[in-house]
């Protein structure tokens, strides 16, 4: 009995630790109002501490809000950025089988909303508000690189962006148009194996943007599907693993600087 005492004391003392180590670093979380007309909802994370600190839109994919978008958020929060995440779709009633509506009914009134979130960090005291960035997932992947296109922030990340917004723009005129020597630096990061977003039209992008001049980095990673950071299997994991890395290293070099 005492040595399973002792053992319950010892796993006791270690998860104390770890939460005396891990949780300061996340001071706020809160769900607010943001958007152009202030009805997006739209969950508000704060590292401890008065900052300022860059801010990173996170941006989730058709499938609506996750708990993987949260823990996401989480994360870049531990690494120092204060994190918004909209709950974008479903201020317009977009489900997954009407997904395309995203790119198409609703593009300009969610590219507005998202410009309207950005303004609402600026504002916040804990933000510096000359870094700010996007992060994407699918869906979410095509409004960061539009984001980031127009220089309404300062970075973008795709992670398996939609660059054809659900088909229904199979010759990237979006970003054609978008895309210039002056547009802000982004991270594609996409599966060699995506059977939802082709590779071949991700490299198209890459082609585009380079025409452009527009400052990039592309990487493509063997075996990884569609939603590799969210789905099982050793390909998808080590795309996972590799795609944090540089997502990391990206905005500390865009935004940290």
């Amino acid at each position: 009995m005492r040595t399973g005492f002792k053992w319950f004391e010892a796993v006791l003392s270690a998860a104390i630790v770890w939460a005396l180590l891990v949780q300061p670093a996340l001071a706020g979380s809160k769900t607010i109002k943001t958007g152009a007309n202030g009805k997006m909802r739209a969950v508000l994370m704060t590292p401890d501490g008065p900052g300022p600190y860059p801010a990173i839109l996170v941006l989730h994919t058709s499938g609506g809000m996750q708990a993987d978008d949260l823990d996401y958020a989480k994360r870049l929060v531990k690494e120092g950025f204060v994190v918004l995440v909209p709950y974008f779709l479903e201020t317009y009633g977009i489900v997954a089988a009407t997904k395309q509506d995203a790119f198409t009914t609703y593009a300009d009134a969610l590219y507005a909303d998202f410009v309207a979130s950005l303004d609402l960090l600026r504002q916040n005291e804990k933000v510096d508000g000359k870094k700010l960035g996007a992060v994407g997932f699918s869906n979410g992947g095509f409004f960061a690189l539009w984001l980031a296109a127009t220089g309404k922030v300062q970075a973008g990340v795709a992670y398996y962006g939609a660059v054809t917004g659900a088909r229904t723009d199979m010759q990237l005129a979006r970003f054609r148009g978008a895309f210039t020597a002056s547009s802000s630096p982004v991270l594609i990061l996409h599966g060699e194996a995506d059977a939802t977003v082709p590779i071949e039209k991700v490299r198209q992008l890459d082609q585009i943007l380079t025409a452009a001049g527009s400052p990039h980095e592309f990487h493509e990673y063997p075996g990884a599907e569609h939603r590799f950071d969210r789905d099982g299997g050793k390909a998808n994991k080590a795309a996972a693993t590799a795609a944090w890395v540089r997502t990391i290293g990206f905005f500390d070099k865009t935004l940290k600087k």
